[in-house]
């Protein structure tokens, strides 16, 4: 009998070969079915509570492929799908709680004292960083938080243990007024000088480089590097620069825990940059002594470079970190500090090339910040220029897929009404908040429908509002506005530039354009970032006259999504280029 209902199944489905297929699908038609629903009932029926869970297929896999290898293409489907509520995403054994952009995102960063940053830290550091577990615990036994006042129950942690507050003590120290000053002298310097030193071998002459950007981010890297690590570095490790940046691409590899022996390319190039940075630190530490109190209140030196590295060494041995941890937290410095305001400096300059109006203006701007007595641009000024501004913010919207994380450290927290659970992850990448056709403005639309610069496109003015232009502005006008004749709007001028005003801090924006994260965690370097890019913008231009050798190709480039979620994003391709010491501004 069974085996007479087993041939009319077979039978059925058309023969035995159809009939295993559809045995193996069913399960998983089921399950995708069921999550469905389940989705469909929290968002429209009950609103509020537990957030959604985004369907899956496959039990147990759930969504973990997706995220891990798609991660901008199933996001990007996923909140077209549900909108703007948060949602749940089953990745290997965790639970991952989606922020989408909006009010959520700005409830997410108000709520400092219920989240925390300390899990996000521990991944990156041990699987980005290459932190050993012995190294890793010491953070785990720290659950004072990162204020100055620790969470309730951690009131008599050893404060020298406390080394999230620590580090972010720190930082703060170094990274605001008088100490903020003399790390962009030092990065201004540093590299004003690389660019005139005959290693760079451009002179009067068109000199071919196959990579414009491959050319100014190793200038910038070395630049930072020795203002904060000092002249030593690059003497002992002379191919620093070629192993951080193998290491960089590399870097998603490892983050996604892909088992050494499948990608040993990805982690010998982590293993070179590792072994430099204890390098120099086996060297500073055997050279001089950090509590050295003749060091007191000395910004700079050649062994240690900047005092932040003292500060950080000692911070770390009373904490309890081994030597190679410490290593591992200065490859995270070093890669926090460069590896995402060198793309975006990059698309920053490759854009004012690409335009012949937009290279004008903001040369007209550039030589108002220029002293000739003193052979120097004045940083202030540079950052009050509302084209430059305006400039430095959309290359930040244009190429940043930051990812802010946070973790509740309260058993009942809700986040708008929806519960998160204690420990879970919550995350938001700013990418999708910064190319949310809904909320930012692209221009006027012409008759065929089409905005005049989308939000895949570079427009220098999307930050800026010009008091004669209605369209102007970041944010998305009404439709009597951007449909309003003519299709498309005249050239900027210098004159124009000077009414403009930058728009890149009301509360409104917030919620979608958050590339240095936000709350009290607010990325502590991002006036350091913005110092940086803006001067080395206005050095190379100042410096060389430059022509790109295929600006066709140049106009196509996007960022590089290989890189994506992890932060700014290069271009995806080589931008060859011409370039020529300039013989007067």
């Amino acid at each position: 009998m069974a085996l007479e209902s087993l041939a009319s199944l077979e039978a059925l489905f058309g023969g035995r070969a159809a009939f295993t297929a559809a045995a193996l699908l069913l399960p998983l038609i089921f399950t995708y079915a069921m999550t469905s629903l389940s989705a469909y009932w929290s968002r429209h029926v009950r609103g509020s509570g537990d957030p959604l869970t985004v369907p899956y297929a496959v039990p147990g896999v759930a969504n973990t492929f997706q995220f891990a290898y798609d991660t901008e293409g199933f996001l990007t489907k996923t909140l077209r799908r549900f909108g703007g509520v948060p949602f749940r995403l089953k990745v290997g054994l965790e639970n991952m709680y989606y922020i989408p952009p909006g009010e959520a995102v700005q409830a997410m960063f108000r709520a400092a004292r219920e989240l925390s940053m300390k899990p996000i830290i521990v991944v990156a550091m041990r699987d980005q960083f290459g932190m050993s577990p012995a190294d890793v615990a010491v953070f785990e036994r720290d659950g004072s938080g990162d204020t100055a006042k620790p969470l309730d129950g951690w009131e008599h942690m050893d404060p020298a243990r406390r080394v999230f507050y620590n580090q972010h003590r720190d930082l703060a120290a170094v990274l605001s007024g008088p100490p903020l000053d003399a790390m962009v002298s030092r990065f201004t310097t540093n590299f004003a000088a690389r660019l005139r030193a005959p290693a760079v071998a451009i002179g009067d002459h068109w000199t071919e480089l196959p990579d414009l950007y491959t050319f100014m981010r190793n200038e910038m890297f070395h630049a930072t590097c020795q203002g904060l690590l000092g002249e030593r570095l690059f003497e002992l490790c002379p191919d620093f620069t070629r192993d951080f940046w193998e290491f960089d691409t590399q870097m998603l590899t490892c983050l996604r825990r892909t088992p050494r022996w499948l990608a040993p390319r990805a982690y010998a190039a982590r293993d070179r940059a590792l072994a430099s940075i204890r390098k120099w630190c086996e060297h500073a530490r055997a050279t001089r002594d950090y509590r050295d109190p003749a060091l007191a209140g000395v910004d700079y030196e050649p062994v240690w470079g900047s005092r932040l590295m003292r500060a950080r060494a000692e911070t770390f041995d009373n904490a309890g970190f081994s030597l190679d941890g410490s290593v591992a937290m200065d490859l995270g410095l070093l890669w926090a500090s460069t590896a995402n305001v060198i793309p975006v400096t990059g698309w920053a300059l490759l854009n004012v090339l690409l335009s012949e109006n937009l290279t004008k203006r903001v040369t007209a701007e550039l030589a108002e910040c220029f002293d000739e007595g003193k052979d120097a641009f004045d940083l202030p000024a540079l950052g009050s220029k509302p084209l430059l501004n305006g400039v430095y913010l959309e290359s930040l919207r244009f190429s940043a897929a930051t990812t802010s994380a946070r973790n509740p450290v309260t058993d009942d927290f809700k986040l708008r009404g929806w519960n998160m659970p204690k420990d879970s992850l919550l995350l938001s990448i700013v990418w999708f908040g910064a190319h949310d056709p809904n909320f930012w403005n692209q221009g006027r639309i012409g008759r065929d429908g089409k905005p005049e610069h989308p939000l895949d496109s570079y427009w220098a003015e999307r930050f800026l509002e010009y008091p004669d232009d209605p369209a102007s502005g970041p944010v998305r006008k009404s439709d009597e506005v951007i449909y309003s004749p003519p299709p498309k709007a005249a050239e900027k001028t210098v004159q124009d530039d000077k009414t403009a005003k930058p728009i890149s801090h009301t509360s409104v924006l917030q919620g979608y354009f958050y590339p240095y994260g936000g709350g009290t965690r607010i990325c502590p370097g991002r006036h350091l970032a913005k110092q940086e890019l803006l001067f080395a913008v206005a050095a190379m231009m100042k410096e060389f006259e430059i022509e790109l050798v295929d600006p066709v190709s140049a106009r196509q480039a996007k960022p590089d999504m290989k890189k994506f979620p992890t932060g700014a994003m290069g271009p995806d391709r080589k931008l060859p280029a011409r370039i020529r010491r300039r013989k007067r501004w």
